[in-house]
């Protein structure tokens, strides 16, 4: 009609900027929230809030009461997506939820003010050079609460039978966990980072003789299955690698320990 404001929207810009942005902060999520980052289910995730946008379009004609909870939900699906639900409880899953949801904010808001002070006009390279500058500054910030907060994690590299196993494992005091028989420490790994058959140890197939760890859980007592591998070698970063002592204990039950692939016993250190 005349006089009437028309806006225009490009959806190829639209859903490029949003694939880039969710993208970036699913990014920034995975680091602070400590999740582990699978890269095909982050675009994947990143896909669909892409996809959400166009479809968002049609919600700005709604009032805000009704925008929120949709986007609310958009975000709990991406999340849902983009990070591996195995092993993840309700309550991390609404923690990580809501890293996200607030690193979108911080990013949307910080680029919309760099806009409005600077007096910039927007453009898809500007937006983009702008996300990515916030996105490195929150990676930077959540690292450096995350390493104030939690213990520190590192690399070890597990050698058995000719294979080299390399994860990534967060340093816990609280592991007291000891092979019964040579009293070794033990490293709790995932099942999921050890190659077949270990992923599923069995007795009789495993390439390597296993042994039982007996361990405390929430809920009583539990056995692992375990061996001694050819060597365990720690590559903490900016610090001389060195090879410890140790016991491998594979747990079939959780894939994800606060974004690492297991539990590194402090005594080790």
């Amino acid at each position: 009609m005349a006089g009437q404001e028309v806006v225009v929207v490009y959806a190829d810009v639209l859903a490029f900027l949003n694939f880039a942005l969710d993208f970036l902060c699913l990014v920034v999520c995975a680091k602070v929230a400590m999740r582990r980052f699978v890269g095909w289910r982050v675009v994947l995730g990143a896909l669909c809030g892409a996809v959400y946008a166009l479809l968002a379009v049609r919600l700005m004609q709604f009032p805000l009461w009704v925008q929120l909870p949709a986007h609310l939900a958009a975000a709990v699906g991406m999340c849902a997506v983009a990070f591996p639900a195995k092993g993840t409880t309700w309550k991390r899953f609404a923690k990580t939820v809501f890293v996200f949801v607030l690193t979108e904010a911080a990013m949307g808001g910080g680029i919309t003010a760099a806009y409005y002070i600077g007096q910039w006009r927007a453009s898809a390279l500007g937006i983009l050079a702008l996300a990515l500058a916030f996105g490195g500054a929150l990676i930077l910030y959540g690292l450096y609460c995350r390493r104030k907060v939690y213990a520190r994690n590192m690399k070890i590299e597990v050698t058995f039978g000719g294979t080299c196993v390399k994860a990534d494992v967060l340093v816990d005091s609280g592991n007291l966990v000891t092979e019964p028989f040579s009293a070794l420490p033990v490293v709790i790994l995932s099942a999921s980072v050890l190659p077949s058959p270990l992923d599923k140890p069995d007795l009789e197939s495993s390439p390597v003789p296993l042994r039982a760890i007996p361990i405390r859980t929430q809920t009583g007592l539990g056995l692992l299955y375990g061996f001694i591998p050819d060597s365990i070698t720690l590559c903490p970063p900016f610090e001389k690698h060195r090879r410890v002592d140790a016991v491998i204990g594979i747990d079939t039950d959780n894939t994800d320990f606060a974004g690492c692939d297991g539990l590194l016993p402090g005594a080790l250190l």
